[in-house]
């Protein structure tokens, strides 16, 4: 999605974890196909204020795909739709979790090969500019990305490889 001219863009939080025992391919399965595993569904869902409790999350595997958070009570709530879906190499899905399309914005995961058994993977997620709180969004999502995905996806990840 692109920036109209007259707004100022915000600067992408970008987070990195370097998997040491895991190839690419086992990071996408683990960051893609496993995260109701290591994603925080207690604190981090929309299934509380909800008053319900989330259960797992859902990538439907394909472009277009829809991220589902699934409740105990049956009920679903959109996270975002799937932009990208190149197993061992990226991974891209709006990031709405209840919000319009118009205003959300992108996550994208790139997973880099550094040897047999090593790799990268990179997180990016931009679209700031959309949201009429922006600046403030991306500053707390700069500090929760940093536990969900550094702390929680690469010790998942480290555990599991």
């Amino acid at each position: 999605m692109s920036v109209p001219n007259n707004v100022v863009e915000i600067a992408p939080v970008i987070k990195t974890v370097t998997l040491k025992r895991s190839t690419a391919e086992a990071a996408f399965r683990m960051f893609v196909h496993e995260m109701d595993k290591w994603w925080p569904l207690e604190t981090h869902a929309l299934a509380p204020e909800n008053n319900t409790k989330a259960i797992a999350l859902i990538v439907e595997p394909r472009i277009g795909g829809r991220v589902i958070e699934r409740t105990e009570d049956g009920r679903e709530f959109d996270w975002g739709e799937v932009l990208a879906y190149e197993p061992g190499a990226r991974f891209a899905m709006t990031w709405q979790l209840g919000r319009a399309r118009e205003v959300s914005g992108e996550v994208e995961v790139r997973f880099e090969a550094l040897s047999a058994n090593t790799c990268r993977v990179t997180l990016t997620h931009t679209g700031w500019e959309r949201m009429a709180d922006g600046a403030q969004m991306r500053e707390g999502y700069n500090a929760g990305w940093g536990d969900v995905f550094e702390r929680r996806f690469g010790g998942f990840a480290a555990l599991i490889s």
